[in-house]
């Protein structure tokens, strides 16, 4: 399978990136930093250019089977009253583009920010208080969540609270409808669970959330 593979960066792009190499898949990574994002294997290579930049972006997706989009937290960017939503932005060129060039499989990965459709006390408050303190990263996300829904293609948004948290060896859970989430995943697990839900081409429709089967 021929996978673009964009922004990813950290231990979750690595060890995303390592794992399918490993399993045979070839990546076409885009980022803005490639020393942020590369394993040893011969089995991918990277486009420069900035998060947005439509025409450095257009050659990885049209070469690609699949697109992944580790879209980055960034939960404290700018101040309250930005009205910016600078990760839609740069996702809607990569709905743009996939439409343009006939791809439909799309995984993207995107904070929790709406509690009326989950359940469980913690994603609950997560969902309030990005919506409250963080109202510009819950605009954004919004509009991502949005732009997905709207675009037809099949899409999986796999989402999450802190992506922060220290690895835990016994793996994660992932859970869709009204099973409770924990608070948070390591960014190891994050790539693990988006790499199974890649190979399995699993989600479709769906915006699953996933969290450290142990919470340390």
């Amino acid at each position: 399978m021929k996978i673009a593979l964009l922004w990813a960066s950290g231990a979750a792009g690595e060890s995303l990136l390592k794992k399918f190499t490993d399993h045979g898949d070839f990546v076409y990574v885009y980022t803005d930093d490639p020393a942020a994002c590369a394993c040893d294997s011969d089995c991918y290579e990277i486009q420069r250019g900035a998060m947005g930049d439509r025409s450095a972006m257009e050659r990885v997706i049209r070469l690609s089977d699949v697109v992944v989009c580790m879209c980055p937290p960034q939960l404290f960017r700018g101040k309250p009253n930005d009205a910016s939503t600078p990760i839609a932005d740069c996702l809607q060129v990569v709905l743009s583009l996939m439409q343009e060039s006939g791809k439909t499989r799309l995984f993207v990965t995107l904070p929790v920010i709406d509690p009326s459709a989950e359940q469980g006390r913690l994603v609950r408050a997560f969902g309030k208080f990005l919506r409250k303190f963080l109202p510009h990263t819950y605009r954004d996300v919004r509009k991502c969540c949005d732009a997905v829904r709207d675009s037809g293609l099949d899409y999986t948004v796999l989402r999450y609270m802190n992506p922060y948290l220290k690895h835990a060896k016994d793996g994660y859970v992932v859970v869709d409808g009204a099973e409770k989430a924990k608070a948070g995943v390591s960014p190891e697990n994050l790539s693990c669970c988006l790499f199974d839900i890649v190979v399995a081409d699993s989600f479709k429709g769906r915006m699953p959330v996933v969290y450290n089967r142990h919470q340390s």
